[in-house]
């Protein structure tokens, strides 16, 4: 009798462990803008950033693409807006004014190459050592 209540408690642990501290993991909410946000600075990273922050903005709601476009050209170094020319011009004739003109306002602020290099060069001095 003593075997068969242990048997018992034991079954009765068995079955009850894999249910205990189950807890549910939600789907992120694409419409905060936390997400929004971590998708932006993902998009921006890698080697196929243009393609990527383009299919980011396409993404988006036309308000949410101004925003973005206008925050890449904020935050953005010169070598960074740079890149992200091509994405830029992808929006220009956008369906949307605003967006059209948040486009072309940050292809206005493109740095030419001559002023992308004078730039990459001041940084360069900056990271030397001072004697």
């Amino acid at each position: 009798m003593r075997n068969l209540s242990y048997i018992a408690i034991v079954c009765g642990v068995v079955l009850a462990v894999p249910g205990c501290g189950r807890t549910k993991i939600a789907a992120p909410d694409v419409q905060t803008d936390n997400f929004k946000d971590s998708q932006y600075y993902q998009s921006l990273m890698g080697l196929s950033a243009v393609t990527t922050y383009g299919n980011f903005l396409n993404s988006l709601g036309p308000a949410d693409r101004v925003k973005y476009i206008n925050k890449s050209v904020e935050e953005g170094p010169p070598t960074r807006i740079f890149a992200l020319k091509p994405a830029y011009e992808r929006f220009v004739n956008d369906a949307n004014p605003e967006v059209a003109a948040a486009a072309k306002e940050a292809l206005s602020k493109v740095p030419s190459a001559e002023e992308l290099e004078a730039a990459k060069k001041e940084d360069l001095e900056k990271l030397k050592p001072k004697q």
